[in-house]
């Protein structure tokens, strides 16, 4: 299994469980305890107990259900990656670095300026390790001094 694919297994289940404390908090308030001393129990504010209850009170049990949040879609395409292994299977030097050893920034310069596209280094780096390239620290070796 892909570590993305573990990842998002590992986020859904956080989310179930924050659901499952939910609606466990509001049945113990619905069942009498103060607010505050559920919101002590599950070591949240009393706002988010009251909210919860709000939130209840209004939707039923689906109120107290996690909301997808989708944030920003991802527009990484598939050429995007195609251009980036083009880029990283030459040398910086082919495209005016002075470097024998690519970084990401400079990666992500260089599809910048051939496709148009700014991307985040994370993303760059995301789809280099999709790519099968890995991040490698050189060997730094000291020179001897000459005299």
């Amino acid at each position: 299994m892909k570590q993305k694919e573990k990842q998002k297994i590992i986020y859904n289940q956080d989310i179930l469980e924050f659901e499952r404390r939910r609606i466990r908090a509001v049945q113990i308030s619905l069942d009498g305890v103060k607010q505050t001393e559920v919101a002590k129990e599950f070591q949240v504010t009393d706002g988010a107990i009251s909210q919860w209850m709000s939130s209840y009170k209004e939707n039923g049990w689906d109120g107290l259900k996690a909301i997808s949040k989708s944030g920003r879609p991802v527009i990484f395409k598939t050429e995007h990656g195609e251009k980036l292994f083009e880029i990283i299977s030459k040398k910086p030097y082919s495209w005016g670095y002075e470097s024998d050893l690519w970084t990401v920034g400079m990666a992500r310069d260089v599809l910048h300026e051939q496709t148009g596209t700014c991307f985040c280094k994370t993303r760059i780096l995301s789809a280099l390790h999709d790519l099968g390239f890995s991040f490698q620290k050189p060997d730094v070796k000291a020179l001897e001094k000459k005299r």
